[in-house]
């Protein structure tokens, strides 16, 4: 008989554990931004001085929850008043932390996996000033305005922003440049010193940095300081004094004196470069210190009062093998100013206070003035006695002439090297965050997917066992939810560091929609609602694609020069081809002889030779463009890789290297029949670079027709300029010599149909056509600049000033001439104003005062003009725009050069009010752009239509026959 079996009790329990997690986030009040609530997170990035509460919702009541950090102590967090299963932290940020949250239950259980919730704090960081011109050293006249730049970026924009300046023995000067600026993350500091105001004297030495203001983490505003610039005042004469003595004095001196002369020129430059150096290094150490609030290395002031020691010592050497009382004197008096210097130091380093290193830095700077007064001696000796072996005086007369080359900051770029190294990390950290996006739009599509499938299943499941499959399927999408969910927060992360939040903040906003909706989708998982999960993941996956698509042409904007200048490499190589299969049918057809002339036979290998290396080159670059794009633009890629292989597999090289030794041995018909093949392979290089290229550049016609449009604009703003000043020698419509004469008419023709009836004239200036706002409209949006611009508006800097772009280095015969012309106008002029700027003036048509009525416009009419009107900078922009739309580097830089005459005569107009001279704006400006104009219509031409009739040669005319190619075509057309 079997025992009856026995009655067991089954109980089952659960582990605490999290929910999900909420943080409500409060930033501090200079950052502006609102408050943030991120609901079911476990990772989150906040600034530093923000108040976190987050809310932990448990599965169950607990009898403790706290959470831990290394090195920390436990938090332990509070429960709630109402539910005994949601507990709150509330934190302030300061730094980074990793918590662990670990819960207890009532029965003594401990969570199995205590999940980890982390903090990344970001700091607020300082401004940082990049000082852009003209960002070095430099040397400059008394009578020189010299013009400085310099650019802001914060993460939560500056409060104030300036430059101050130091000219030696002068009191420091503090120029807010600010003024009533919004607080943006990125500023533009632009201002110009006139140094003859400044009453700056030869051998005077002025210094100047930039600065901004923020509000510091604590709440209080923070002082940013740029490095400290020198600008030496120079003499008039001294780049001029080598023509003054004869080829035989200098002979003659060089002989005597060269030996002494050199090694004196040599401790100077020596010692005044230390002396540079020390400065430099004071001011960094109380630039430190003044922001922490102590000197942080004491060992680096002994390094700094060693050198000045080190300097005095030399300056009291050189004092006593000095002959001449002016050299003896500067030194003296610069050992002075050295000791009061190293006193200074001394007391520093002693008592580790940034307070001595103001008077020290002072007494520096008057070392180093004295210094150059020694300078100035040596470089004069030096270019009298021998102007052609003084290595100091040939550097300093190269760096006065690199002076008077200078351009502007928009017309200059950083060096490669650095420009690269920063392209590189941010094209890096588009390529991450690319890739995230792209993994996190493919698993949101397949949930969709997966859930249509799972949603049509659950519709025909029968059995109860068929439905409880489902429903775990949806469990486990539910759980792939939320780890795209912790993916989002990551990638969000990134895009919050310091060097993306700029960049991406938008990405960031869109993001976070991104993120509402993978959330949504899971929760309306977990109530089961799958039609409306399908509909959040759809369009989560919708919104990241987009982002991708965004973010896929900001990196594949790195290979838009490469592809503008890989396609004009094969074009060029495509046309030398074409001219040499002309060539030796020329040949073939003008000698039936095997043999021809060796000599031009080997000329044409030569020109062969040099298209298979050409060939080679461009390959190469292919194949590494094709390497680098494969991940952020594949179709670029795969284009390029055919390409290259089509290449490969046609043996263009190989073909151009034996049609050149064919060639080398006078065999003709043979290297005409290879040369085939090789043009045939070129051919499709060409075509192949080119269908790669509009992957990622614009339409190259449309670019075009867009250009010559913007183009035509600009000349007619111009020309009506020239038509409001009454300008003598302007061309009147139908004059045969008006290089605007189809332009006016096409104009014209637009105007009447564009303009409504009974609404303004055609051509008329004043008068907004919809043709001209079209213009204006593909422009902007083809620039990517958001607004409106509007001929009336006063361009201005960032601190509201009115722009003054472009500077000039003057020489001394420049400055000389100024000066006298200055005295004469004071001397006509009790006031020492300008008589030809005023009301009525013989260059004042109007009445209004001529150019001086243009300077100050606090009154009167508002004029337009990009040369004496107020709306250079739009023109300026326009321009601009129009050679970005160019790809011929010829057309970009005929563009480039009118807009930099236009900046000059601009410039003049604005430092002397006299109006430009309307003959050279007609040849200069005029003439060229219209002949542009008309070269973008030859090419347009080419593009359009294959039996478009264009000039086949599109050699320019020699200037010396422009005039009777001209005159040639009026006696042609009039029928003479």
């Amino acid at each position: 008989m079997r025992p009856l079996a026995r009655d067991y009790e089954i109980s089952v329990f659960e582990y605490p554990d999290l929910q999900r997690a909420d943080a409500n986030i409060v930033y501090p009040a200079y950052t502006k931004l609102p408050q943030k609530l991120i609901k079911d997170t476990l990772q989150i990035s906040v600034i530093e001085g923000s108040s976190v509460t987050v809310t932990f919702i448990l599965n169950k009541p607990v009898v403790g929850a706290w959470l831990t950090a290394k090195d920390q102590p436990p938090l332990q967090l509070s429960v709630d008043d109402r539910y005994a299963n949601i507990y709150t932290m509330s934190h302030t940020a300061t730094q980074s932390q990793r918590y662990e949250l670990h819960l207890t239950d009532a029965q003594g259980r401990a969570s199995k996996m205590p999940p980890r919730f982390v903090i990344d704090v970001h700091k607020n960081l300082p401004p940082q000033l990049k000082p852009l011109f003209p960002n070095r050293d430099v040397q400059a006249s008394s009578l020189e305005e010299l013009s400085l730049e310099a650019e802001v970026l914060d993460d939560f924009g500056v409060t104030a922003y300036g430059l101050s300046y130091i000219l030696t023995g002068a009191q420091s000067t503090d120029l807010d440049l600010s003024r009533s600026a919004p607080p943006e993350n990125k500023q533009q500091i632009q201002h110009v010193l006139p140094l003859e105001e400044l009453n700056a004297q030869p051998d005077q030495l002025l210094t100047y940095y930039f600065w901004a203001d923020d509000v510091g983490p604590d709440g209080r505003p923070r002082r940013t300081l740029s490095d400290m610039y020198f600008a030496e005042i120079r003499h008039f004469e001294e780049i001029f004094r080598e023509s003054q003595a004869s080829q035989g004095q200098q002979e003659q001196n060089r002989q005597q004196d060269q030996q002494q002369q050199g090694q004196q020129g040599r401790q100077a430059e020596q010692l005044a470069r230390l002396q540079k150096q020390i400065i430099s290094a004071t001011w960094n150490l109380k630039r430190q210190a003044d922001q922490a609030g102590r000197v942080n290395d004491p060992n680096d002031l002994e390094v700094v009062r060693r050198s000045q020691a080190d300097a005095l010592e030399q300056a009291r050497s050189a004092l006593t093998q000095a002959e001449d009382p002016p050299s003896a004197e500067a030194l003296q008096t610069a050992a002075g100013h050295m000791e009061t210097s190293l006193n200074h130091l001394g007391e520093a380093t002693q008592s580790q206070s940034s307070k001595e290193l103001t008077p020290a830095l002072a007494s520096e700077q008057s070392a180093y003035q004295e210094l150059l007064k020694l300078k100035r001696q040596e470089y004069q000796v030096g270019r009298s006695q021998n102007a052609n072996q003084n290595s100091s005086a040939s550097a300093r007369s190269q760096q006065q002439l690199q002076q008077l080359e200078l351009r502007q900051q928009q017309d200059r770029y950083e060096t490669e090297r650095l420009a690269q190294s920063g392209e590189q990390a941010t094209q890096r950290e588009d390529l991450q965050a690319l890739n995230r996006l792209r993994d996190l739009a493919r698993r949101q599509s397949e949930m969709s997917e997966k859930l249509k499938e799972l949603e049509a299943a659950l519709r025909q499941a029968q059995s109860e066992q068929q439905k409880q499959e489902i429903a775990r399927e949806l469990k486990r999408l539910r759980e792939e939810q939320l780890d795209s969910l912790r993916d989002v927060d990551e990638l969000s992360q990134r895009m919050e560091r310091p060097e993306n939040r700029q960049r991406m903040a938008d990405s960031r906003e869109q993001l976070q929609q991104s993120r509402s909706n993978i959330r949504r989708s899971a929760e309306e998982l977990e109530q089961g609602m799958v039609s409306r999960a399908i509909t959040s993941a759809t369009r989560a996956g919708r919104e990241l694609e987009q982002m991708q698509d965004e973010f896929r042409r900001r990196t594949s904007g790195q290979f838009t020069e490469q592809m503008r200048d890989m396609r004009e490499q094969a074009r060029g190589l495509d046309e030398r081809q074409r001219q040499i299969a002309e060539e030796l049918r020329r040949r073939a057809e003008s000698d039936q002889k095997l043999l021809a002339d060796s000599g031009t036979n080997a000329e044409l290998a030569e020109r062969i030779d040099e298209q298979k290396e050409n060939t080679q080159e461009l390959i190469e670059q292919m194949k590494t463009t094709s390497q680098d794009s494969e991940t952020s633009e594949p179709l670029l890629s795969r284009k390029l890789y055919d390409t290259v292989r089509q290449a490969g597999s046609d043996n263009v090289d190989r073909a151009l290297e034996i049609a050149g030794e064919l060639l080398r041995r006078d065999f003709l018909p043979q290297a005409r029949q290879i040369e085939r093949q090789a043009g045939r392979g070129i051919e499709q290089l060409r075509k192949g670079v080119e269908e790669a290229a509009a992957s990622v550049l614009a339409d190259e016609a449309e670019a075009l027709r867009l250009a010559q449009q913007q183009l035509d604009e600009l000349i007619r703003r111009v020309d009506d300029e020239m038509a409001r000043a009454g300008a003598a020698g302007r061309q009147q419509p139908g004059d045969p010599n008006d290089p605007l004469g189809a332009i006016r008419d096409q104009q014209r023709r637009a105007d009447a149909r564009s303009a409504p009836r009974g609404q303004g004239q055609p051509g008329d200036p004043n008068q907004a056509t919809e043709a001209e706002a079209d213009q204006q409209h593909l422009a902007d949006a083809r620039s990517g600049r958001q607004g409106q611009r509007g001929q009336g508006q006063r361009p201005t800097t960032q601190d509201g000033q009115p722009s003054t772009d472009g500077s000039e280095v003057r020489d001394s015969t420049a400055d000389s001439a100024q000066q006298a012309a200055s005295q004469g106008d004071r001397a006509q002029r009790p006031d020492g104003r300008n008589p030809t700027t005023e009301a009525g003036g013989r260059n004042d048509p109007t009445g209004w005062g001529g150019g001086e009525r243009l300077i100050d416009q606090s009154g009167g009419p508002d004029f337009s003009g990009p040369l004496t009107g107020n709306d250079f900078t739009d023109w300026s922009d326009r321009m601009r725009d129009v050679e970005e739309m160019l790809t011929r580097p010829t057309l970009r830089n005929e563009a480039a050069r009118v807009r930099d005459r236009v900046r000059s005569m601009r410039a003049e107009f604005k430092r002397h009010g006299a109006e430009p001279q309307w003959d050279l704006v007609r040849e200069q400006i005029i003439r060229p752009l219209a002949e542009l104009s008309k070269n973008l219509s030859d090419e347009l031409a080419k593009l359009q239509s294959d039996e478009s009739l264009v000039p086949i040669d599109r050699d320019p005319v020699p200037d010396r026959f422009t005039e009777l190619v001209r005159r040639y075509y009026e006696n042609l057309g009039g029928g003479d």
